[in-house]
């Protein structure tokens, strides 16, 4: 079958050599991890304390009362050198779950590719991986935002800068989750295909 359609071995040639390269990014983020954790020289703490946030104004004007010159709804990377270190370990943990997500992706994808390669296409098990990559796509467009916004109302509550008011707003990805849906009919399709070629290997 991958002679037949020499796409399919090549589609997953590229998702082997993705998925090894998944890896090795988790694997530096938790050796990053660590050396912030013992306070290691190796890593430059200071150049990842900046963090994301959003404002819902900063004025610019300072000396005006009425506050002619200013910036509104944006967003923005904090550098602060008072904030602790929680903060690089939110955005170290929002990384590591959309990699770990990704690289679950790329381990599902691979199987439903190695099931290509010998000719299984309509079986319940591509389905299966299928779905599996809608929750995935779903965890992706979810979780990195709810923390995100978590930091965001922990700056709003605690951190108080002049001329600058800050907000938290949560907003998701609407397009990775219609993808997931997608996804997820495209899944509902294999398994009933499945089903019936089951079926129709039975009443043969």
């Amino acid at each position: 079958m991958a002679n037949k359609f020499p796409f399919i071995k090549s589609i997953a040639f590229i998702l082997q050599i993705v998925w090894y390269l998944q890896l090795l990014f988790l694997f530096a983020l938790i050796v990053v991890s660590l050396l912030i954790v013992i306070d290691s020289p190796i890593v430059e703490q200071y150049k990842l304390k900046g963090f994301r946030v959003q404002f819902q104004q900063i004025d610019l004007d300072k000396s005006s009362q009425n506050n002619t010159v200013y910036l509104s709804n944006g967003e923005g990377r904090l550098h602060d050198a008072k904030t602790g270190d929680k903060f690089i370990f939110y955005r170290i943990l929002s990384v590591f779950i959309d990699a770990f997500l990704y690289t679950l992706i790329v381990l599902w994808l691979k199987k439903i590719f190695k099931g290509l390669e010998t000719g299984n296409f309509f079986i319940r098990k591509n389905g299966i991986y299928i779905k599996k990559i809608a929750y995935a796509v779903i965890g992706i467009a979810i979780l990195p935002v709810l923390i995100d916004y978590f930091v965001n109302l922990q700056v709003v509550n605690f951190l108080k800068i002049d001329n600058v008011v800050f907000k938290a707003r949560l907003s998701f990805d609407f397009r990775s989750l219609f993808l997931a849906l997608l996804i997820f009919v495209i899944a509902k399709v294999f398994i009933k295909g499945a089903e019936i070629k089951e079926e129709n290997d039975l009443t043969i």
